[in-house]
């Protein structure tokens, strides 16, 4: 292994990995996250599984072009169609300068196209953010937002902030779900 690679593993080297679902609190440290909306909730939004946009969005740290900064990588699973409804609903809206690349960078990552790197095919981007000074730290984050299309309108059922220090280590902070909360038997009941 070269020391290049060795130093680039080391770098964002926070923890392990983790599947979030919007059910429990993360209480350590990790490098990696998983989203998901928990199966429970998918089958209670009506509509939901049929029009979602995504199975899961993985984020994780990844070294910054900035020394001084942090980055995070998204990874975006698809639903099946999702893509391509999604797709169709930002190119229906197009208008003035707006590019479907500009569109698909907002909606995806929550920021400008010439603040990312976006894949061409869209299944990735790299976000760079300011380093959290501590886990509580929610001043630079990045949005995960778990959408799904209804016709020409666009909903999110589930968002979450993410924030990266500058070891690697990603903090969630501000999880929501629109319409739905837990009881205290950890069953989703609508608000």
């Amino acid at each position: 292994m070269s020391l290049a690679a060795l130093l680039a593993l080391t770098a964002c080297s926070g923890g392990g990995s983790l599947v979030y679902g919007f059910i429990e609190p993360v209480t350590e440290p990790v490098s990696s996250i998983e989203f998901r909306v928990p199966d429970e909730l998918v089958e209670l939004e009506e509509g939901y599984a049929e029009d979602r946009v995504f199975e899961s969005i993985t984020v994780s740290a990844v070294e910054s072009d900035d020394p001084a900064g942090c980055a995070v990588e998204y990874e975006f699973d698809f639903a099946d169609g999702g893509l391509e409804r999604y797709r169709e609903e930002l190119e229906n809206g197009l208008n003035g300068n707006a590019t479907l690349d500009g569109r698909m960078a907002r909606g995806l990552t929550g920021r400008d196209l010439e603040d990312i790197e976006l894949s061409e095919d869209y299944s990735s981007a790299v976000v760079p953010l300011d380093c959290a000074a501590s886990p509580s730290d929610d001043e630079s984050t990045s949005r995960v937002a778990f959408s799904w299309v209804v016709g020409d309108e666009t909903y999110i059922l589930a968002s979450v902030e993410v924030a990266a220090m500058q070891g690697g280590e990603l903090f969630i902070h501000e999880p929501e779900v629109n319409g739905w909360e837990l009881d205290t038997n950890g069953n989703w009941i609508q608000q």
